[in-house]
């Protein structure tokens, strides 16, 4: 008999971890079923037991073929083909790619008895809503209904999340550009002016010593500079993992004036279509939060759905726990209400998730049109403050000739 570590959701809610002993971790988490639990995770006690073979590959599959993969799954799975079938010819279908591999693994946990929530949980590749996704739809008997659920749900996200990112690009460009504008005219620009007004013996005008001085000053300082851009990446980088840091950033970053909201928005968004999808599938409401947490993309939002989760385990309405977080807004908070009153969560969800990702687009859509002529003006201001400064002294040198 081995030692596993339970995390349970009992049948009123309550969350609790126990040591239960058993012969296989299949046997146990149908055994906890069977009590009628909600199993989260189920994991041997003794962390030394590793299973034999090649060391498991790290990092989660590519969103973009898991999407491929799911819409291929549930089309077999609509056709009526065995599902060790399937995962064969999708294994075999993927085999140059890191997928095949992983699938292969899948299908033989599958043959061996496994779940298939559970084994596609035991390679730490998939998302944990695809988990929680996949473990909902086989309690319900309708995996079919409910992949073609979580299909949907990954082209809405990752349509929003690209359109999200595509409005950035352009602004970004600009930016590079005007830093690339300022390294050519300090390397090639200001150097040969230099040279050129050396010789010619004249006074010069206050702008062009400016930037000549400028110029002078950031040749001088560019290696110190370079070290201090990678230190303060690198430091970044290394505070990132803290999490006392990582939520005072995400604080900071939602306060920020204009672009703050948008973050917000965005995170509500993404945790409004998570949750709705899980509970659509059939997931209840405190797994459901609890893996919905785990997927947040924000840690402040993921903190936040956490407490909630434990207000709405004590006996509180979720909009009411949403409510005490203070990170939602009230419109989110009350369209909740709303669906907790009626018994339309999920639909409901799904509503607020629409709303905020279309007002995202919008506020996203105004901003760029704020900021692009902005960055344009500026690049311009720069041009002809380097052009005006070193072609004065010229104008000034042909006034004293004539």
């Amino acid at each position: 008999m081995t030692e596993f570590i339970c995390k349970l959701g009992a049948p009123s809610g309550r969350v609790t971890e126990e040591t239960r002993q058993a012969t296989s971790e299949t046997e146990l988490r149908a055994r906890l079923a069977a009590d009628g639990f909600y199993v989260f995770s189920v994991r041997p006690k003794d962390f030394l037991r590793i299973r034999a073979g090649a060391a498991r590959p790290t990092g989660q599959v590519r969103p973009d073929d898991l999407l491929v993969f799911n819409q291929q799954f549930v089309t077999l799975s609509k056709s009526g083909l065995p599902l060790q079938k399937s995962l064969d010819l999708l294994a075999r279908q993927a085999k140059k790619s890191d997928l095949g591999a992983i699938l292969e693994e899948v299908r033989d946990k599958v043959r061996e008895g496994e779940l298939l929530s559970d084994a596609f949980e035991s390679t730490g590749r998939f998302p944990k809503i695809y988990c929680a996704t996949l473990r909902a739809g086989e309690r319900s008997g309708s995996l079919d209904k409910v992949l073609a659920q979580y299909v949907a749900y990954q082209k809405t996200a990752r349509g929003f999340r690209k359109k999200f990112l595509a409005a950035l690009i352009y602004p970004a460009f600009l930016l590079v550009f005007l830093v690339g504008l300022i390294v050519l005219v300090d390397l090639f620009i200001i150097p040969k002016f230099t040279e050129f007004y050396a010789e010619l013996n004249v006074p010069l005008p206050a702008l062009t010593v400016v930037l000549i001085g400028l110029g002078q000053a950031m040749r001088k300082w560019a290696v110190a500079g370079l070290v201090a851009i990678a230190g303060i990446i690198f430091a970044l980088r290394a505070a990132g993992k803290s999490g006392t840091f990582r939520m005072y950033w995400e604080r900071l970053k939602f306060r920020l004036p204009v672009a703050g909201n948008l973050f917000l928005k965005f995170s509500v968004a993404e945790f409004s279509r998570t949750l709705a999808t899980l509970l659509q599938a059939g997931t209840p409401v405190v797994a459901a939060l609890q893996t919905a947490s785990e997927a947040s993309s924000s840690p402040l939002v993921a903190k936040g759905v956490a407490e909630a989760r434990k207000e709405v385990t004590a006996g509180k309405s979720l909009s009411a726990s949403l409510r005490a977080t203070g990170l939602f807004p009230e419109m989110a908070l009350d369209m909740v209400e709303v669906g907790e009153t009626t018994g339309a969560l999920p639909a409901m969800l799904d509503s607020v998730a629409d709303f905020f990702e279309e007002d995202v687009g919008i506020d996203l859509s105004a901003l760029v049109a704020l900021v692009d002529p902005l960055m344009i003006a500026v690049i311009a201001i720069a041009v002809g403050f380097v052009l005006v400064g070193f072609y004065l002294p010229l104008f000034s040198l042909a006034s004293q000739v004539h």
